[in-house]
């Protein structure tokens, strides 16, 4: 682990991370300025973020933080509240082992700290990529230099915006897919479409989140052997336009698509009856890799809508620069209450030491 690293991760450089530890969690991004900054991680590396047979952290507690409401738990971190205007996210912050712990738990322990530590150091990267080619349809990041996490603006979220009609929801599928083809123009998938992942402004305009999955074109697919993404080996523009047809037959329908591949390995699709036979073919073609990009899917969904949006534009009432100041405030609050913004207890015993105490380094 880097000098950077080691800070952002709140311990010493002489309690960093051994580098066999490092190997349990993919190496993806690290500050990135451009696309071509945004590296591989080698498939072996990779975990599956849609199986969850594939996570060893389903019984380890959450590290409860005092006076600091949790909204949200995903694949990738939490969410804590910080004001009506801003959130904080961290990695998956766990309650360390006690002192007779398990060789299991204590490897459990170490080795998902570590990973998810991992995932918000990617996302932070991809983050800062996009801060710098912002986007409507993209949440809005105020903070990304705090070690804590990544402090971004309040969006509402998805079960906040029903009842919802066919046509409202035809505009969040317009939404997104603007903001998939800002993304797929600096040559990065976000590999992880799902309604978990769409939230709203203020203004019912939907907001694409969630990049912690988020990784340069041809890079290996994450959701594999789950056919979150397709079937393709190898993640592009495509697996993302695959993963939101999926998505918006998923809220059309209120059913998951129960896609399969057949002996022939061609895929087998349910039928698409959402009442709109110009959405259903747009799903369809969707599946099928029938769109030469993801600028002809939005044209076809454009054409659904016949270019009505009644919503007004996006506006925000607290100015970047406001929030950034209630940030500082906020932190420094929680310093002089609690201590620290955000308790993260990693290194008594070090995470290093429960990697070697459990008995599975060479594993």
């Amino acid at each position: 682990m880097d000098q950077d690293e080691v800070e952002d991760f709140g311990i010493s450089v002489e309690d960093s991370l051994d580098s066999n530890l490092l190997k349990t969690r993919p190496a993806k991004c690290s500050n990135p300025s451009s696309p071509a900054d945004i590296k591989e991680k080698p498939a072996e590396d990779m975990q599956n973020f849609d199986d969850p047979s594939s996570y060893e952290d389903t019984s380890i507690p959450i590290q409860y933080q005092m006076d600091l409401d949790i909204i949200g738990v995903g694949a990738a971190g939490q969410v804590y509240d910080v004001d009506e205007h801003t959130v904080l996210k961290t990695c998956r912050i766990y309650e360390p082992p006690s002192n007779n712990a398990t060789p299991r738990a204590l490897w459990d322990y170490a080795s998902e700290t570590v990973f998810h530590f991992g995932l918000l150091k990617d996302e932070r990267a991809v983050l800062r990529l996009l801060a710098e080619h912002p986007h409507p349809n993209i949440i809005e990041v105020i903070d990304l230099d705090q070690p804590e996490g990544l402090y971004i603006r309040k969006y509402r979220q998805i079960s906040e915006m029903t009842p919802a009609t066919q046509f409202d929801r035809i505009l969040w599928y317009q939404d997104i897919l603007r903001a998939l083809l800002h993304l797929h123009t600096l040559g990065i998938t976000h590999s992880d479409i799902r309604q978990d992942n769409i939230l709203f402004d203020s203004n019912g305009h939907a907001i694409l989140s969630g990049f912690g999955a988020s990784c340069s074109f041809g890079y290996p697919n994450p959701s594999l052997p789950l056919l979150t993404n397709g079937t393709s080996e190898n993640v592009s523009d495509a697996t993302d336009r695959f993963a939101m047809a999926s998505m918006t037959y998923e809220l059309e329908t209120e059913l998951r698509p129960g896609i399969s591949i057949d002996d022939a390995q061609g895929l087998i699709l349910p039928v698409v009856q959402t009442g709109n036979k110009d959405l259903d073919s747009l799903i369809e073609k969707s599946w099928r890799g029938r769109f030469s990009s993801t600028l002809a899917m939005l044209r076809d969904a454009e054409r659904i809508s016949d270019g009505k949006d009644n919503r007004r534009p996006t506006a925000h009432l607290a100015l970047k620069t406001e929030l950034r100041e209630r940030i500082s405030s906020w932190r420094n609050d929680r310093v002089n209450q609690h201590g620290s913004d955000v308790y993260f207890s990693l290194c008594r015993p070090s995470v290093r030491s429960m990697y070697w105490q459990s008995g599975m380094a060479g594993n």
